[in-house]
């Protein structure tokens, strides 16, 4: 009996380009505005080899890789944006004293302070295993695909990411024409997903 469920024949005709499309992250808004690039990551799944006396036999893997989330954005004129990030990264890793840690983790994946209850702001769908106040060093991202009409049609949902690393600023005097600051980030994350909107 044939599958008459199966559709063979595309629904869409239009072609996906890469200029349609924002990115919204829950903890450097000032960073959305100015970002000019950013990636839907490449995914892996791993392998194992099954062993017989003849020939090893592939067989799929169990453990997800995920590429890291990497963005290009135009920096402001006072920094902020840039700082904004900076910021998140220098209080994780906080080489001065031990109150930037305590300072990041105040701010926690919004740009308003947090409750003096850490438990009350812990997202309820995040997987990291930490402590209360320790999860909120992640945050969320969204990227929004719009359409060759540009309606919103998908978003890629960022889980419980952070920062990993930022670009240098190079100031000089020998150039010849204004070149506006652009600058690299690159984040990790838990997981991503795809929803329709």
């Amino acid at each position: 009996m044939a599958d008459t469920t199966r559709q063979y024949q595309p629904t869409v005709f239009d072609y996906a380009t890469n200029t349609q499309w924002r990115v919204s992250f829950n903890r450097i808004p000032k960073v959305d505005w100015f970002c000019t690039s950013a990636n839907v990551p490449g995914i892996t799944l791993g392998e194992a080899q099954y062993a017989t006396p003849m020939l090893d036999i592939g067989i799929t893997g169990d453990k997800l890789t995920f590429e890291s989330l990497n963005i290009t954005f135009i920096v402001d004129e006072e920094l902020q944006n840039y700082r904004e990030l900076w910021d998140w990264i220098v209080g994780i890793g906080f080489p001065k004293t031990h109150s930037q840690w305590t300072s990041v983790l105040a701010k926690g994946p919004g740009t308003t302070l947090m409750s003096s209850s850490p438990e009350a702001n812990l997202d309820p769908n995040s997987k990291i295993k930490a402590t209360a106040s320790e999860a909120q060093l992640y945050s969320d991202a969204t990227m929004i695909i719009y359409n060759s009409k540009n309606i919103a049609k998908l978003q890629v949902e960022f889980k419980d990411m952070f920062p990993t690393s930022l670009s240098a600023l190079e100031y000089t005097q020998d150039a010849t024409d204004v070149e506006y600051f652009k600058a690299a980030a690159s984040f990790r994350f838990l997981y991503y997903e795809f929803t329709d909107i």
